[in-house]
């Protein structure tokens, strides 16, 4: 369910967190997959309406809870002045690395796959913003956005996979090495844009 920036009854949000915060801390006790939209009610402390009234699935719960993540890192990056594809890097690798249990269970649960559209999502958003455009793997070509979120997404699930064991400027130095060996100019990626 996506996040809206129009104005939500205070009460409805209330409900959404508690819902969401719901199915994370049954995530910790069992596996996604016996976990029961009646057991997220029953552990919020909330009605079955509440829950369906907000949310018709448990993946809609899931995706509502990684678009505000993702809206996150958004707000995160605009932020950033002069802003370089190595730059970029590092700030999702470090903005992941702070979330890592929470994609950890996502992994652990194989419901990783909801980044995935979330995050091909972002990349085309990102390739509308003027500030953003012209970083190296955005593009208007949507088989390209496809290849880059597709590349960072598998990207994020081995390094999540791994420990979160190499720094953020590891990763995003692993990712510009594989770009300078497939030929992609990447002699001022670490310049102002």
């Amino acid at each position: 369910m996506k996040q809206s920036k129009e104005k939500v009854n205070p009460i409805t949000l209330r409900s959404k967190s508690w819902i969401v915060k719901s199915l994370i801390d049954l995530m910790d006790k069992k596996p996604y997959s016996e976990i029961t939209l009646k057991e997220i009610s029953e552990n919020a402390d909330l009605t079955r309406q509440t829950l369906y009234r907000n949310f018709p699935t448990k993946e809609s719960i899931l995706e509502y809870h990684v678009d505000g993540f993702y809206s996150e890192f958004r707000r995160v990056i605009s932020t950033k002045n002069d802003i370089t594809l190595y730059d970029l890097l590092i700030t999702y690798f470090e903005y992941w690395y702070i979330n890592r249990e929470f994609v950890k269970k996502l992994i652990d649960n194989n419901v990783y796959s909801i980044l995935l559209d979330l995050h091909l999502k972002y990349i085309s958003t990102m390739a509308t913003d003027e500030k953003l455009k012209n970083l190296t793997f955005i593009s208007d070509n949507e088989c390209f956005n496809h290849f880059s979120a597709g590349g960072l997404w598998f990207a994020l699930k081995k390094w999540i996979e791994d420990g979160a064991e190499k720094t953020p400027e590891e990763m995003a130095n692993a990712i510009l090495n594989f770009y300078h060996m497939k030929g992609l100019n990447v002699e001022n990626i670490k310049n102002e844009i």
